[in-house]
């Protein structure tokens, strides 16, 4: 699956929290009218019309379904909680339209009634203080914490659990009952499961356009048929036989692919007991949310637990859930058991060992890549990316991101310990290579592990540009992409770069598959422009600016230096999910072997910048 962005527009979502603000409810009046319209509702239409919505995610801005929607992903996740919080569901009516969109009115109110309350915290006024500006960086972290689900591919998230959790097989297979790549083997099952009913109904309705289109001759015999049997009304022709596979196609609610009997989800080459055990680890617990009143800033039951049985059949989402499931699951559960306590210290040199992968991949044969090294004899550092007469110093930090606190005072407390702890720490660390490499002199690059061992002689003559980039393996969101809002350094210092691993290894690929062999040097210059657009963007997505600069290179060259606010927004990234579409080039990328049939579909390519001013600047910036 595709990699799936909140599309906030930071101005739109601003205009209707002010709106929201005059006249909000509490969030447990609005949680109240939600379950009194999930009650009469049947759970298996339900769900289908769950599992529809993000199927057809893709399709949001021309849709419906999505008008009242800021963060239909999340959103969703959320309401699947919150209908089996009701204790007694009537369930008398399927899902409708007008039903629909009556609850989808309420999930934007409670998410708009987050933010002000978040936003507003003095009785739905700022402070006019100091604490505004932490309001500001709470606000705007807590919209993309929880209007998003995770930001990446499945692959990415495939590679963490081959990565990090199959080392320790044998105490998950202890733990939990079967092995990882049984577990991974159910998952792709489930994924076939749900790609083969998919095409088996949109495949006739696909296959009769693009013959009828090409031959419209054979069309008018196949009308001139229709009206000898007597059918006048084209309406009529769809229940022919020539045309039923088209109907069936057009009146099949999508959310129905992720419908399977048991049977289905047994008929794969996995040992019965174990399989058992992968079904159980992935259900749904319906009696755990019973009775609850459920919040939309936490965590959902129905993101660890994706797999609902429901009138002796099982409703599997799309995969992509599946593999988070997995992940975070046992990552959680490897991090806090004593027995595996080197577990972390393990990822940590497992992610380095990632990040250095993928700049070796990115960069050509000549390039110098130093990992775990020294310049001083003293401190260690990550990675250090010498191209002709330009340095780039990388620090690779895995640090937790916890969920901001819904008081924004003590959420930005969290927020900047948590920063500290990884960003913050890393520019540091990269700011002490950077003075050695400026210091006028010649550099040895020590061996990390053997201090005495000299891995290369580095002649001042041959430092030019020198470059800091910090990668995490989580996302930060707008305290990320613009380093301005909290970053500490000194005035004269450049701003680092800092990116999430996924979003590095995706712009990394799609340089090469568009720019070949130039694109090492237009990595260069994307860093330089990408250092003077810091302090005057808003953007959740740093693939946003990456596609941007992809898209437009001289547009982005432009706006990075001009003086005003610009928000990014979701077209701009499209460019990757079209790609992905056809092979973005992951190693073992999934469905490879059908993506090379496929056309690049259409993403835009060019862009409208407006300039963000007023209040909306001083509460995002």
């Amino acid at each position: 699956m595709k990699k799936v962005a909140v599309n906030y527009n930071f101005i739109d979502t601003y205009l209707k929290m002010m709106e929201a603000k005059e006249h909000h409810r509490t969030i447990e009046e609005i949680v109240c009218d939600l379950e009194k319209e999930l009650a009469p509702v049947k759970e298996e239409s339900f769900l289908i019309h769950a599992m529809r919505l993000i199927i057809e995610l893709d399709a949001k801005q021309n849709s419906p379904l999505y008008t009242h929607l800021l963060s239909p992903m999340r959103q969703t996740l959320y309401l699947i909680d919150v209908y089996y919080s009701i204790d007694m569901r009537e369930a008398s009516v399927d899902m409708n339209g007008e039903r629909w969109e009556r609850i989808a009115i309420l999930l934007d109110e409670i998410e708009m009634t987050y933010f002000v309350n978040v936003g507003f915290p003095n009785d739905g006024d700022l402070y006019h203080d100091e604490r505004d500006k932490k309001i500001g960086v709470s606000l705007a972290t807590f919209m993309g914490y929880f209007g998003n689900a995770v930001l990446s591919y499945e692959e990415q998230t495939l590679d963490r659990i081959v990565r990090y959790l199959k080392p320790y097989d044998e105490y998950i297979k202890l733990r939990c009952g079967f092995e990882i790549n049984e577990a991974v083997k159910f998952i792709l099952h489930v994924r076939e499961l749900n790609n083969g009913k998919l095409n088996s109904i949109y495949q006739p309705f696909a296959d009769n356009l693009r013959y009828y289109s090409a031959h419209p001759e054979e069309w008018c015999k196949l009308t001139q048929k229709f009206e000898e049997r007597g059918l006048d009304d084209p309406r009529d022709w769809w229940y022919q036989p020539e045309l039923k596979g088209m109907l069936d196609s057009l009146t099949t609610n999508p959310g129905e692919i992720t419908v399977h009997e048991l049977k289905e989800l047994m008929n794969v080459d996995i040992n019965t007991e174990n399989l058992c055990q992968i079904l159980k680890f992935f259900s749904y617990d319906k009696d755990s949310q019973k009775g609850k009143t459920i919040y939309y800033a936490g965590k959902h039951h129905s993101e660890s637990n994706p797999l609902i049985l429901v009138g002796g059949k099982y409703v599997c989402p799309c995969s992509k859930f599946l593999f988070e499931g997995l992940f975070f699951r046992l990552d959680d559960m490897l991090i806090k058991d004593v027995s595996t306590k080197k577990y972390k210290q393990n990822k940590d040199f497992a992610f380095e060992k990632k990040v250095a992968e993928v700049f070796r991949t990115f960069f050509p044969k000549d390039t110098k890549i130093f990992a775990n090294y020294s310049l001083d004899g003293i401190a260690e550092n990550d990675l250090l990316v010498i191209i002709g007469n330009t340095c780039i110093i990388v620090e690779i930090k895995d640090c937790k991101f916890r969920e901001p606190f819904r008081d924004p005072l003590k959420a930005y407390d969290r927020i900047k310990r948590d920063y500290q702890n990884a960003i913050q720490l890393g520019y540091d660390q990269c700011r002490r290579v950077e003075k050695v490499l400026l210091n006028g002199k010649d550099v040895d690059i020590l061996d990390a592990d053997d201090k005495k061992k000299v891995l290369y002689h580095l002649k001042n003559g041959r430092i030019g540009e020198i470059w800091s980039i910090v990668v995490t393996d989580f996302k930060y969101g707008t305290i990320q992409t613009n380093l301005g809002n909290l970053l500490e350094k000194d005035e004269e210092a450049l701003y680092p770069w800092s990116v999430c691993i996924d979003d590095l290894e995706a712009f990394f690929l799609l340089m090469k598959k568009i720019l070949k062999g130039i694109a090492p040097s237009r990595f260069l210059e994307f860093l330089d422009y990408r250092e003077r657009l810091q302090e005057h963007v808003v953007c959740d997505d740093e693939l946003e600016i990456c596609g941007w600069y992809l898209n437009d290179r001289e547009q982005f060259k432009k706006y990075a230096d001009k003086d005003m606010m610009i928000s990014t927004n979701y077209n701009m990234g499209a460019i990757f999910d079209a790609y992905y579409h056809v092979g973005l080039g992951f190693k073992n990328e999934l469905d490879l072997e059908h993506k090379k049939f496929y056309k690049i579909p259409d993403y835009p390519r060019s862009f409208e910048l407006n300039e963000l001013n007023g209040d909306i600047i001083e509460m995002l910036k």
